[in-house]
């Protein structure tokens, strides 16, 4: 198929009249529905499932010409008008491009050159109305399908290029770049994509170009109980899984996310549903967070029947703990009823410990990872705590600092080495002690957890008998582990070295404490009266 290109995406989209409410485009798409080709006519090459939804009605008629001006021709196309995908809450998932993509000035002439006139629905030649994508999946002719919000608008060469691309490359799935996307994805063009392709698995929206055949052979649906961009991920998820090539087209900007006719560009589409705003709003919806869990939990469902462990499943999964958990365990979650708060909880749980692997923790931001590891230890209270210290001062910072050391009497001639220290972390006793480690002697040492006095945050003591300590120097640390974080506590500046006596059998022995000059502690057992022959420059470290 030969197909000509113009350097220009924007040329040729029509104007139309305006229609406040959408009733004259719906009407006219009511007046064609069920319009069907001759007997005996080829299959059009696309079909065009055009989703309607609130914001999107007042420019159904725009979309609507933006396809009758196609250069593949609009007997080529043929058009479904749902009334959306099945019904759901505000949804969404996905990372926000780096500027929100937008439909030209509406003032721009759009007509192309040298044609008579502008393209208007009616030149549509076959248009039906089905109530949901998935009736609209049930009547596709075309040989490919395309799925777009009825805000947006295509370029006038979008069909005719990604058509082309599908069929000369062998593509099942063709990514089309977005006017003023960022996404990394579309960097540049790629045919014959493979899966784990950096950025792949952060655009999931439904607005590509699918070959139909593998999607009936599937029988690919989308769920009709979770929110529509999650919705719109399973479904595409498992199309990506299945598809023989895939490719991301970058050269051309293919479609315009619908935005208001006038006044400021505002998101719509895709890129709403899928922004971390969007989200967010979602979730504090009634029953918003749960329908955003069963979302989530069904995207993940599809990549691990697709993936094993390894490189490809963690970028997808990475995506899903990065964006959708972070809004799960997020603001959300701390204004959700106790009752959601517990169901919402116990889902997060499952997906932790069903598909939180090292990998995709490395990949996570440390307030995240914090988050997962009051959820892995089923303390819903310790997130709640972390949640309530993240809006008044931001995420917990990973630290941990030691605070003192000093010999404590625990007989009549003996001591105990008492360290203290302090996190802000919150509620870190609730974990048990497993969080903190010793260095130096860890099987002496006694660690007690409590809530710290005068603020946020949990005070560490550790108890180490002098006895453990062999003669000599030794050096001890303190550290907290987290799930896929450990950090080392730094020794407070101008903390001084301490000093107290005990009895080793019969003998009397001098026990020093220290800073190491780094992140931990020096410990010094010394005989009383050191033979002469003892170097100086221990005497001298012993000593400081």
């Amino acid at each position: 198929m030969e197909v000509a290109m113009s350097s220009s995406s924007t040329a040729g989209i029509p104007a139309v009249p305006g229609d406040p409410d959408g009733t004259k485009a719906l009407a006219g798409a009511e007046a064609l529905a069920g319009t069907k080709a001759p007997a005996g006519a080829e299959a059009p090459d696309v079909t065009v499932v055009v989703a309607v939804r609130e914001d999107g009605r007042p420019r159904l008629g725009r979309c609507l010409a933006s396809l009758a001006g196609q250069t593949i021709g609009a007997a080529r196309i043929e058009v479904l008008v749902t009334g959306g995908p099945p019904q759901s809450p505000p949804d969404g998932a996905g990372p926000a491009p780096s500027h929100a993509p937008h439909a030209p000035p509406h003032d721009q002439p759009w007509a192309s050159s040298g044609a008579a006139r502008s393209p208007s629905p009616a030149d549509l030649g076959a248009v039906g109305r089905t109530d949901t994508a998935n009736q609209a999946l049930e009547r596709v002719r075309g040989r490919y399908l395309f799925f777009l919000d009825a805000a947006d608008l295509l370029g006038r060469e979008a069909l005719a290029r990604l058509v082309h691309a599908a069929d000369s490359k062998g593509h099942d799935v063709v990514y089309a770049k977005t006017a003023a996307s960022g996404a990394a994805v579309f960097a540049r063009t790629r045919h014959r994509v493979p899966l784990g392709e950096p950025g792949l698995a952060w655009e999931l929206s439904a607005a590509k170009l699918f070959r139909r055949e593998p999607l009936l052979r599937h029988g690919l649906r989308f769920a009709e109980d979770v929110p529509v961009g999650l919705a719109e991920q399973a479904f595409t998820l498992e199309a990506l899984f299945r598809a023989r090539r895939v490719a991301v087209l970058a050269d051309y900007d293919y479609r315009f996310a619908g935005g208001a006719a006038t006044g400021p560009v505002r998101r719509s589409g895709p890129e709403a549903r899928n922004s971390p705003a969007a989200l967010a709003a979602a979730a504090a919806e009634p029953g918003g967070l749960e329908g955003l869990l069963r979302g989530t939990a069904a995207a993940m469902a599809v990549t691990a029947r697709f993936t094993g462990p390894g490189p490809l499943g963690d970028g997808f999964r990475l995506r899903h703990f990065a964006h959708e958990c972070d809004v799960l365990t997020g603001p959300a979650f701390l204004k959700a009823p106790e009752p959601e708060r517990r169901r919402v909880f116990a889902g997060v749980r499952r997906l932790v410990a069903d598909h939180l692997g090292d990998a995709v923790l490395a990949g996570l931001r440390p307030g995240l990872r914090l988050r997962f590891s009051y959820v892995r230890a089923g303390d819903q209270a310790g997130l709640v705590s972390v949640l309530r210290y993240e809006a008044g001062h931001g995420a917990p910072p990973l630290r941990t600092d030691l605070v003192s050391a000093d010999w404590r009497r625990t007989g009549a001639a003996r001591r105990t080495l008492v360290v203290t220290a302090r996190t802000p972390l919150p509620h870190l006793g609730a974990l048990g002690t497993g969080p903190v480690r010793l260095t130096g002697c860890p099987e002496a040492g006694r660690v007690l957890l409590r809530p710290a006095s005068g603020g946020a945050g949990t005070e560490i003591e550790v108890r180490i008998p002098a006895e453990a300590f062999p003669a000599g120097r030794t050096r001890i640390g303190l550290s907290t582990a987290l799930l896929g974080t450990e950090h080392t506590a730094a020794v407070a500046p101008g903390t001084a070295p301490r000093q107290a006596h005990a009895l080793r059998g019969l003998r009397p022995y001098r026990l020093d404490v220290s800073p190491d000059g780094g992140d931990g502690l020096v410990v010094a057992v010394l005989p009383v009266g050191l033979p002469v022959g003892l170097p100086v420059g221990l005497r001298r470290t012993e000593r400081a």
